[in-house]
């Protein structure tokens, strides 16, 4: 009996095999499996430089494209409007209806729901149906109107500059930011760089601690001591690895690809730590596109303003037109034919060209209230102009100070590394002689990691520094020149 219970245990192990092979092997399984990856999928594109990060963010970031659409729909906006202010109206209808012909004098207002019935009516009320047709178009052009059509069109043109410098803006800050985001996935990287030579460190001082320890010349708590400081900095080799992807993630954000980790090739950019500045002259802020942008919402105002200044104008309406009028009502004069086909065919003609001037007088009021919204944001715009001067001028002191801070501590690091290697190295060399414990080396290794990681961070903080002074000047191109110089560099 238990033979024959192995025996069904085994053929069930078996088929359970068989299935799972099976299904692992069938397409919609194994579609569902690759969905979801422990880690993203790597970009098996060349490696990105920090110029080329810029220039495929340009391509590519969907909230340039975005703006870029918003320009071209302003820039089009100009042509509609002026169809809208110089295109004449012009109509095309007809009508049959059918309905009794009793007149009677009177004065009204006009009416949709009172129709006209031109003509003469009968001499008694009468309810016997009549058919009337008419049939005709009519022109109406306003060319004249004192100015106000060119202002509606400049206020177009403004909304128009408003758009590509707030695009142009646009362009900076995601430029900048990518620029930013590579410096940053550079640092990152440079960490891992660290992180892995603290663990092979740890790992060669761990070899001799259990020599050591094994030929009975240091106590088993060194052993477990060094075994404990190389979990350690493998753990800040996992964290640094982390850090790493993430700024690879976002690299693929701003570039365009999310949802991938993006390679970078930083060539020698950590290894130039002066690199040349050629930002030194004053900028012109008036030129910065945060500066335009504050200037087009300035003339977008002034442009409001003058619409109304125009508005207080009569209309003058030129209209011409051509109709035909038909009826089955036979008038009491009789010398106007009235065949029965008229109540569908027109057939009586008439033209008409005339002039309409419109005056809404009373309008002075609510235009002399809106005009005073206006100056108010007149106002509020040259203040906000004024504040993105203030703040670039302010931007540009500050980023100076972090450049010169920046090449300062880049240049003392190597000192502080050099340092630390040698306390490091003396360290295990009193430990080899007995007179260090395992928690001293242990302390020198970590101050040497510590000091190659903010030599790493010190070095990419001169391009930081240079990136801030070239986003207060509102100009990459000299910084873009600097770093493709630089990544032309051999690579340590």
């Amino acid at each position: 009996m238990l033979s024959s219970n192995h025996a069904s245990f085994v053929s069930l192990q078996f088929w359970t095999a068989i299935f799972s092979l099976a299904l692992s092997c069938h397409p919609s399984f194994a579609a569902a499996e690759s969905k979801l990856p422990l880690r993203p999928p790597i970009n098996s594109t060349k490696p990105l430089t920090l110029v080329g990060t810029v220039r495929l963010t340009e391509r590519n970031f969907p909230r340039l494209m975005q703006q870029q659409a918003d320009v071209d729909a302003a820039k089009h906006g100009i042509t509609l409007q002026k169809i809208r202010e110089y295109n004449p109206s012009a109509l095309m209808s007809y009508q049959d209806a059918v309905a009794s012909h009793n007149r009677l004098t009177q004065t009204l207002f006009g009416s949709a729901v009172l129709p006209a019935t031109p003509g003469p009516g009968p001499e008694s009320v009468s309810m016997r149906p009549n058919a009337f047709s008419a049939a005709g178009f009519i022109i109406d052009w306003a060319p004249i109107d004192f100015g106000l059509h060119k202002a509606r069109i400049n206020y177009s043109k403004s909304e128009y500059k408003l758009s590509q410098a707030a695009y142009n803006l646009t362009l900076l800050d995601v430029c900048v930011d990518s620029a930013a985001r590579f410096l940053d996935a550079l640092v990152m990287r440079e960490q891992v760089q660290v992180a892995r030579a603290n663990v092979q460190q740890f790992s060669d001082f761990s070899t001799i601690v259990h020599a050591k320890v094994n030929a009975g010349l240091k106590p088993g708590a060194d052993a477990s001591l060094a075994d404990s400081q190389l979990a350690n900095a493998r753990n800040d080799l996992i964290r640094a690895r982390l850090n790493s992807d993430l700024a690879k993630t976002d690299l693929g954000f701003i570039t365009g690809q999310g949802g991938e980790l993006i390679e970078i090739d930083p060539g020698g950019i950590v290894l130039v730590t002066e690199p040349t500045d050629s930002q030194q002259a004053e900028p012109d802020f008036f030129a910065h596109p945060l500066a335009q942008t504050r200037k087009a919402e300035f003339d977008v105002n002034i442009a409001s303003r003058k619409i109304l200044s125009k508005e207080y104008y009569p209309t003058l309406r030129w209209l011409g037109g051509v109709n035909l009028r038909g009826t089955t009502f036979d008038t009491n004069r009789g010398d106007v034919p009235a065949p029965d086909v008229s109540g569908i065919f027109p057939v009586v003609p008439n033209w008409n060209v005339g002039l309409m001037i419109d005056f809404p007088f009373l309008d002075i009021i609510r235009i002399k209230a809106e005009e005073k919204v206006v100056d108010d944001r007149i106002r509020a715009s040259q203040s906000a102009l004024d504040l993105a001067i203030q703040r670039l001028k302010t931007d540009n002191v500050q980023a100076r100070v972090k450049v010169q801070a920046a090449v300062e501590l880049a240049a003392n690091m190597p000192v502080q590394v050099r340092a630390a290697e040698e306390a490091a190295q003396q360290a295990q060399a009193r430990y080899a002689a007995g007179l260090a414990t395992v928690a001293q080396v242990a302390e020198a290794n970590q101050i040497l990691a510590d000091s190659r990681v903010k030599e790493a961070v010190a070095n990419v903080g001169v391009w930081k520094a240079l990136l801030a002074t070239a986003a207060a000047h509102g100009d990459l191109r000299p910084f873009l020149t600097a770093a493709d110089s630089a990544t032309q560099k051999e690579t340590p």
